[in-house]
């Protein structure tokens, strides 16, 4: 029996199981990739200076971007896959320093010539940069890190998705769809945006889809990221993504020609040379939502053998290596890098 199974194949879950074994435990993972998964969908950005956050959250978010070049670093190392990061920072165009009363930052105040000077291509207007801030890329990622886990001795790769749990005190057994069962000594939730789907769990995981538009336009007259009130903008080789919407449509993940128009026409508003850009591509990505905009980690208090990695929202990307640090350290009983009470699940009951 393996020290842990994990339930979920995207970035969480897999950088969750490096973790594992990086520590010098044992785990499975339990997975089928499906239309929608967020971890392929995203912009990669890693933004935890953007918009409003509670303190501890900011925290969270910050200590795990400030990870990654090591973490990309070693991955490259064992794979010998190089993943993209810019680290030149974000310019948010109109920020606020409240929201509700929460914790917003503004970054270093842009003037207008400063703007022009650093990006030329944006239309003038009130800015600031962030300039710890930034974006991977996130498919290469994704990439790295399928490859580090085909090449780790101690994981194991199970095809097929989880469709009921039965938790115990010295254990946890995993069903899946086709009716096969896996036992491992803990179960690590990590589904993403279907985790509440997965039957007896101790508790109801409060996580709901939710989807996010894309497009790519043609074009990369940005060398920065940039979030504007109405969409952000990221670079990608020779073309620019553009997202994203903010949909509770279930498990829907096409996409609609009324959000791409309103993506397209925001991201001309921020680069008016992209009026007539051509779009290489547009899809969508199911967001794991919870109530509170927080992910759940951490054991379950009533049934410990079930431990959540789950509901990141919209910033999966950026909370992978934390998340990963801090489930690993949950499962040897060790004290995890960054302190989790502010995530656990019990706070919704």
């Amino acid at each position: 029996m393996s020290d842990a199974l994990i339930v979920g194949d995207g970035v969480i879950g897999l950088a969750t199981a490096l973790a594992i074994a990086r520590a010098g435990g044992s785990c499975r993972i339990l997975g089928r990739t499906v239309p929608g998964a967020a971890s392929a969908a995203s912009a990669g950005l890693l933004a935890p200076s953007i918009g409003s956050a509670d303190p501890v959250f900011r925290s969270f978010m910050i200590a795990s971007r400030d990870l990654y070049p090591a973490w990309l670093h070693w991955l490259a190392e064992r794979t010998g896959i190089e993943v993209t990061l810019n680290r030149r920072g974000i310019i948010e165009l109109g920020a606020n320093t409240k929201a509700n009363g929460v914790e917003s930052t503004r970054g270093e105040h842009l003037a207008h010539n400063a703007l022009q000077a650093l990006e030329p291509a944006i239309a003038p207007t009130d800015a600031s940069l962030h300039p710890t801030d930034g974006y991977v890329d996130n498919v290469r990622l994704l990439a790295a890190l399928q490859e580090a886990v085909r090449c780790e001795w101690s994981i194991e790769v199970v095809e097929g998705r989880a469709s009921g749990i039965e938790p115990g005190i010295d254990g946890c057994t995993v069903t899946t769809e086709d009716g096969r069962t896996q036992r491992a000594s803990c179960v690590i939730l990590a589904a993403g945006a279907w985790s509440a789907l997965i039957s007896g769990a101790p508790r109801p995981i409060p996580v709901e889809p939710v989807r996010g538009q894309m497009l790519q336009l043609a074009g990369a007259p940005l060398s920065h990221a940039v979030s504007a009130p109405d969409a952000y903008l990221v670079p990608r080789g020779d073309s620019t993504l553009v997202g994203s919407t903010l949909e509770r449509v279930g498990f829907d993940s096409s996409t609609t020609s009324p959000a791409l128009e309103h993506l397209r026409a925001a991201a001309c508003a921020v680069v008016p040379e992209f009026t007539g850009a051509r779009v290489e591509r547009a899809w969508a990505g199911l967001r794991p939502m919870t109530p509170d905009g927080l992910p759940v980690l951490g054991r379950d208090p009533d049934l410990p053998s079930v431990i959540y990695a789950c509901g990141h929202a919209k910033n999966g990307i950026l909370l992978a290596p934390i998340t990963a640090e801090c489930i690993a350290a949950e499962v040897a009983g060790s004290t995890a890098p960054m302190p989790i009470d502010a995530f656990r699940v019990q706070r919704f009951v």
